[in-house]
């Protein structure tokens, strides 16, 4: 009888923190989503660039003069740049300009990704 009490006990208890665990889950979950929510937080003035290999980058460095727009990288390995547009035009309309350049293959906002900001857990249900 004492070991089934106990058993029994061991059970609720466990039961119990589940609950816990549960509802503590959820409150973190809604304070990530709630203060921490940076999906689609970019960069004001930077953007990243492509360019075809076999066109090469000359098309685009002509376009990087003629508008005004600074260098921040080169990356070899993707055929790319990372770009600052400059005062006189807006973020859209440089990144606009620049998907018409010959060779361009793709024109995306610089995004903002914080090592710092808290992950979410993923919970395995067993």
């Amino acid at each position: 009888m004492m070991k089934a009490t106990f058993a029994i006990a061991i059970m609720a208890g466990a039961l119990g923190l589940m609950a816990c665990g549960t509802a503590r889950q959820a409150t973190l979950d809604a304070a990530i989503v709630g203060e921490h929510n940076t999906v689609g937080e970019h960069s004001p003035t930077n953007f990243i660039v492509t360019y075809d290999s076999v066109v090469g980058k000359a098309p685009l460095l002509r376009a990087i003069e003629q508008y005004d727009v600074s260098i921040i990288y080169d990356y070899h390995l993707i055929h790319g740049m990372a770009l600052r547009k400059s005062d006189t035009m807006t973020l859209e309309e440089t990144m606009a300009r620049f998907r018409q350049v010959e060779g361009v293959l793709t024109v995306e906002y610089d995004h903002i990704i914080r090592l710092t900001d808290p992950v979410k857990p993923k919970i395995v249900d067993r």
